[in-house]
């Protein structure tokens, strides 16, 4: 870090020198325009008018580093998620035909994505979607409405027995896992450009932290959503008393409360519903309780166990909906400089 000495002009103006080195890296010259813009935490950044501060972020991956096409699937999927807009994949060879296909299927789960090039050698894909058109609060509040209807369909399906609810709940999460997707984009280009954070609603590298918070809890609420649609499909359609349905039934209704205070805590800015739905979490601890006594009852051991993993998820989406109140807290409550 270097020192410099602010000087008056006349007029009342104030002068500082750049540093050599930055202006000749950036190849500037005399009476070049230099943007100025003030940071959260009062600090200046400068920047050339002329150069752009919004570059595409690109990347070139080779086949040949990855012989397992999981493994490139997942570097794929988490360079978008890191926020790049190109993502090549070359080969020295010929890519066969079953390896392009399954690379192309990897644009249902990356929202935006579409092929922008293809070779008998290459293959990239291009980012379309504008980020400043998505808020993330918006994707936020969407998120949380994908994953409420799901636990609502997922024990829907078991009270009521129905088989094709549950397989078209495990669908709508994979749509749900694509918001989540998107979101932890946002994030991440976000914090890479703070004028685009603010436009996307980000006030600080702070409130940076707590989306990120928030929307990896919001997936896990949907993992077990989704479990809990596998489990019912595990079993299906066996008969269950009514009465462990019904404990069932009312533990889904408070944990659905949960996050639905916790959600509203963090959009909203207030504090006393994210109180409220860590005060739920005795409940939930109750309910679970009287419902692992009554599967006890259960004769057949694979439904027993079975039933015992569904009220592990719905207490496990509690206790991610006690994270997001959490997450709703740190937003809200920050200290003030």
């Amino acid at each position: 870090m270097e020192i410099r000495r602010l000087q008056r002009i006349k007029g009342g103006s104030f002068t500082l020198s750049l540093p050599k080195n930055w202006v000749e890296k950036r190849k500037l010259k005399r009476g070049e325009q230099i943007a100025v813009s003030e940071e959260e935490d009062g600090s200046l950044r400068l920047h050339p008018v002329a150069v752009s501060i919004e570059k595409p972020l690109e990347v070139v991956l080779a086949l040949e580093d990855y012989p397992d096409m999981k493994a490139l699937e997942y570097t794929i999927g988490t360079f978008y998620i890191q926020g790049s807009n190109k993502i090549s994949i070359t080969s020295k060879e010929i890519i066969p035909a079953e390896q392009k296909r399954k690379l192309k299927l990897l644009r249902t789960d990356l929202p935006g994505v579409e092929i922008a090039e293809e070779e008998a050698k290459k293959l990239s894909f291009q980012v379309l979607i504008d980020p400043a058109a998505f808020s993330l609060e918006s994707l936020i509040e969407k998120t949380s409405a994908f994953s409420l209807h799901l636990q609502e369909d997922a024990v829907r399906s078991l009270v009521e027995r129905n088989l094709q609810l549950a397989e078209e709940v495990l669908e709508r999460g994979k749509e749900a896992q694509r918001h989540y997707r998107m979101t932890i984009r946002q994030v991440a280009l976000a914090s890479l450009n703070k004028s685009l954070g603010r436009r996307i609603g980000v006030k600080s590298c702070q409130e940076c932290v707590t989306f990120a918070l928030i929307a990896r809890d919001l997936s896990r609420l949907v993992y077990h959503s989704s479990s809990i649609a596998r489990h019912v499909l595990a079993i299906k359609g066996a008969r269950i008393s009514r009465e462990i349905l019904d404990i069932v039934a009312n533990m889904s209704k408070v944990v659905y409360e949960m996050q639905r205070e916790a959600v509203h805590a963090f959009l909203k800015r207030d504090v006393k519903p994210a109180v409220a739905a860590m005060g739920k979490m005795n409940v939930i601890g109750k309910e679970e309780k009287k419902l692992l006594t009554k599967i006890m009852d259960v004769k057949d051991v694979d439904i027993a166990v079975t039933l015992g993993m569904i009220a592990r998820d719905l207490r496990r989406i509690a206790g991610y909906s006690v994270a997001i109140a959490d997450d709703a807290m740190n937003r809200v409550l920050t200290p003030v400089s």
